[in-house]
């Protein structure tokens, strides 16, 4: 894993510090190339082939290539490549060579996760391709003549025609769901390359292109053949993701997920495992992770630490995320990931799975709920907050305002997401979860905090042929990860009715506590807030009952992230 960025035109002194800011991502090499119509920068973390030959930016007659990530069937592409000569055994040399000889199409041979910059000499094009999951980030900016990449926000704000005038319409967003979804970013001019995109710049024109897709039909499959099929996929997902010249690790939480992966493992490669703790036993969820450690026979690694550990932790949250980022849930995965870094280069996260095989329990509650609040539309005038949303017979409308935590009613200008097309409920649901909730709030949270303690994450769950595979499963064999349930029975049945595990955080009872005056100083304050929420009905309605308070901490994030980028 690593960091790339760059921009057209030449300036060696915005390319450095471009890469100095990004060097926690990348801290084993810095390199670059420079041209008078294009420059790249790569920060690379050494993972597979950690000799210097295998330094980036790689070139090959008319081909350079900056690249993020892995693609882990990289040995089995290199057969098919037995006319060139490799001079390293690393996967980026595979890829460029793979690019030489096929074109994009190449990428559909890959399996892994990857944002790539292609530059072609002879044609003056620069083509960036991000994986199908959307697991690596890449953020671009045009502002018709400028065109500036990079693999974290922050790089593109050192470029000094890089404008930071904030979208309204993406602040509203990140206030209704607590992150800014694709293509948005929180910047006018800026987007986030969609998954499974690639975009080609060339005589100052950009264009965007799809190279895959979820499937669209649905198999006619029974509950044991699709049980079967999902432990043969999952095992190749798995040892694909071993694939390393350095030591990998596991988080554990103790949930369906990581149990299924550390089980499904351990019994081929010895395994360090992570979890973290709270002190105080009413937020604590470390002891099932470390009994299951303990029968799988993995070295395991646990942290604990007071809740009062995390308020500090704040700030430096602020500055890793270079965009409003509102999850709390990145304060105790940065903790896990210090602990990891200890002692591996690399770890495996179980982040997908419940995106892929229907791990949400409050998808399913709605889902019944649905028809009840279709009929009360008619009255929609006389309800607030989230009823007055639900209550429609449109999909999407109503599986956003299960999402939501600031309404639009609550915005100065009403502001809906309309970049999703689905037409059946669990469509809308599945596909919202992937597509933005997977992608714009887990991954980015586990690349941040990973990336900014050096540490490579891997995501098992989210090998394309897996994704594939789930989501051509008929609806009745997503419900509640039965399938996954069912393969963790055979493993650990007494693990497999557990409840939805996590590393939570206890936010409410922080901003009615330690945190309420701080935080209610904070929103007081001049902010671009006050162009975009009517924050004080929130803040007046929080003082009065102690309720809405995962508004007031999206607008408290919001602020901090604010201070630190804007002010």
């Amino acid at each position: 894993m690593c960091r790339i960025f760059g921009f057209n035109g030449q300036d060696k002194d915005v390319l450095d510090k471009m890469g100095a800011v990004l060097a926690p991502g990348g801290p084993d090499n810095y390199g670059s190339f420079e041209s008078p119509e294009f420059s790249l920068g790569h920060r690379r973390l050494s993972i597979i082939d950690l000799s210097a030959e295998a330094n980036q930016p790689m070139q090959f007659e008319n081909l350079i290539i900056s690249y993020n990530g892995e693609v882990y069937n990289y040995k089995k592409i290199q057969k098919e490549l037995s006319e060139y000569i490799f001079t390293t055994s690393s996967d980026t040399e595979v890829i460029l060579k793979a690019f030489h000889k096929w074109g994009i199409e190449a990428v559909q041979k890959f399996h892994g996760m990857f944002a790539i910059a292609l530059y072609d000499k002879t044609t003056k094009k620069l083509t960036l391709i991000r994986d199908r999951a959307g697991v690596k980030p890449l953020y671009y900016y045009f502002d018709g003549k400028n065109f500036i990449f990079a693999s974290e926000l922050k790089a593109l704000l050192l470029h000094p025609r890089f404008q930071k005038r904030i979208d309204p319409k993406a602040a509203a967003l990140y206030l209704q769901f607590g992150f800014v979804p694709t293509p948005y970013s929180i910047f006018k001019n800026c987007h986030k390359l969609p998954a499974a995109h690639y975009l080609e710049f060339c005589d100052q024109k950009v264009t965007l292109k799809q190279y895959w897709d979820l499937p669209k039909q649905k198999m006619n499959i029974g509950f044991e053949e699709a049980k079967e099929k999902t432990r043969v996929l999952l095992q190749r997902s798995f040892e694909y993701r071993m694939v390393s010249d350095v030591e990998v690790g596991v988080f554990l939480s103790g949930g369906i997920d990581s149990s299924l992966l550390v089980s499904f493992l351990s019994k081929k490669y010895p395994l360090k495992t992570f979890t973290i703790g709270f002190e105080d036993k009413r937020f604590n969820e470390a002891k099932i992770a470390k009994e299951t450690a303990k029968r799988l026979k993995t070295q395991h690694y646990e942290l604990y630490f007071g809740i009062d550990e995390l308020l500090n932790l704040l700030p430096t949250i602020a500055n890793i995320f270079d965009e409003p980022f509102g999850d709390s849930s990145a304060l105790p995965t940065l903790l896990v990931a210090k602990l990891a870094k200890e002692h591996v280069k690399v770890a495996l996260s179980a982040d997908g799975a419940d995106e892929l095989f229907g791990g949400y329990p409050i998808n399913f509650k709605n889902y019944r709920r649905f028809s009840l609040y279709k009929n009360l539309r008619f009255i929609r005038f006389l309800l607030q907050g989230k009823r007055k949303y639900m209550t429609t017979d449109d999909y999407l409308e109503f599986k956003l305002a299960t999402r939501y935590r600031i309404y639009p009613d609550e915005l100065k200008e009403e502001i809906f997401f309309d970049e999703l097309k689905c037409h059946e409920l669990l469509e809308c649901m599945f596909l919202f979860d992937f597509k933005h909730f997977l992608a714009d709030d887990v991954l980015v949270k586990v690349d941040r905090v990973t990336m900014a303690n050096s540490l490579e994450a891997r995501e098992p769950y989210l090998d394309h042929a897996l994704i594939e595979f789930a989501f051509s499963l008929p609806d009745n064999l997503r419900w509640h990860k039965k399938i996954l349930r069912a393969l963790l029975q055979e493993e650990l049945p007494e693990i497999s009715k557990l409840p939805k595990q996590g590393f939570s955080v206890p936010i409410k009872y922080w901003l009615r506590n330690q945190l309420k005056e701080q935080v209610l100083d904070t929103l007081e304050q001049n902010s671009f807030l006050d162009d975009v929420v009517n924050k004080d009905k929130i803040v007046k309605q929080f003082y009065k009952n102690g309720k809405r308070t995962n508004a007031i901490w999206l607008m408290y994030m919001f602020r901090l992230w604010e201070e630190r980028y804007i002010k």
